[in-house]
This record gives C-alpha cells, structure tokens and sequence, in this order.
C-alpha cells in the first residue's frame, strides 16, 4: 500500500498509480481512483481501463502503465462514474463531439459486468453506473457523464475488475454491436471509483509508551 496522508496534507489528486489513500476518517482509509477507457478506430463492445503511468514520455516510460481498475475484496465502495470526454482541440469553437460512432438507442457504462443492474448497482458482487446516462443517438454518443452513488456503499465479497461496457437499449445486457472513434488518437472514457478500506490498527508508533527505567 502506498503511504498514506492525513487531510492537513491532502493539496492534489489522490495517485491512482500508487493506489494512494487519504485517511480522512479516523479508522479508514480512502481511495479514489481514476483511469481512461480508450475507444479507437477499431471497434468493440468492451474496453479496458488503463491507469497511466507518471512516466509521460513513450520512448521513456519506465513504470509501464497499468491495465486494469480493479477494486479489492474488502472494499467499500460508494461512487462509480464515468465521462465521455470533448474531442475538440479547440473547446470553444464549435459544437462539442465525442466523435464516437455506435449503433442508436444503445447505452455506455462503466461497471463489474455488462449484466450489472441498468439503473446502477452497488452491491456486494458487481458494479455499475446508471446506462442510460450515456445513450447513442443519431448514431453517437455526446460528451457527457455518468455516475451511482451509494449513501451507505457496499462491501465487496471478492476483487471486482471494472471496464467500459456498451450495452443494449435495456442497459443490462452487452451489446453484440461495436463502438468506435474517428478522432486521431480515439476517444477516452474517464473512469472513476471511490472506496474505503479499514485502517490498519495503532501500533506503538501511535502512542505513548512510558520509558523502560534501569536498575
């Protein structure tokens, strides 16, 4: 586990690479981890999650990025989002574009499995957000966002992998359609979650312990 900070130190984004947690609740630890989904020119119906690497430079990369936003057993989970990002250069010319190309009346979320509950799902065994919050029309889909939250989370009983899914018009089932891009580069999906895991108990490093005196 990367080290943890307290909230008097809290200044930035939480590292998702180093899976950094904040303990802002005394006996908690919590994490918020963001990552991108890319969808490019070559279709598909499910895509990864990827978490860059601080390592900006191709030709330079040496912590290689990490595919995969998996949640851990144990976790609480109480936020899923997602968003699909403006692919402008310019953002204020022009009419906002995904430039994504999909087949209408179908649906994007981010979530455990395609099957996860369409009107969002947290729960001890999956994951999801709201489907219908990004909807394909006129055959793409508009920057936009999606999230469920959950007041009292869930507590995972295994490890949960997340991924961006394009689902039916019913946003429970995977599509048997594709989604693509015709931006250079593709599109990212933002994907997020945010969880917490127990603290680890005080040690003596905690506290106080009276000194040891020698007779």
């Amino acid at each position: 586990m990367a080290k943890k900070i307290f909230p008097g130190n809290w200044v930035t984004d939480l590292s998702s690479y180093q899976g950094q947690p904040v303990v802002a609740v005394p006996g908690r630890v919590y994490y918020h981890k963001v990552g991108y989904a890319l969808v490019g020119s070559t279709g598909a119906a499910s895509f990864d999650v990827v978490i860059p690497s601080p390592d900006m430079r191709a030709d330079d990369k040496v912590r290689p990025d990490i595919t995969g936003l998996t949640v851990p057993q144990g976790a609480t989970v109480y936020s899923l989002g997602l968003r699909v990002s403006d692919t402008r250069k310019e953002k204020g010319v022009g009419t906002a574009t995904s430039s994504l190309v999909g087949t209408n009346t179908e649906t994007l979320k981010l979530a455990s499995v395609a099957t996860a509950t369409a009107t969002g799902q947290i729960a001890a065994t999956a994951l999801g957000t709201v489907a219908a919050s990004l909807t394909v029309a006129s055959t793409t889909i508009a920057p936009g966002t999606g999230r469920f939250s959950s007041g009292a989370g869930a507590t995972l009983s295994g490890d949960l992998t997340l991924k961006v899914f394009l689902c039916t018009s019913a946003g429970n089932a995977a599509s048997s359609n594709t989604l693509s891009s015709t931006a250079s580069g593709g599109t990212p999906i933002i994907c997020e979650v945010s969880y917490y895991l127990d603290d680890e108990v005080a040690s003596a490093d905690n506290t106080m312990l009276p000194y040891l005196t020698e007779s």
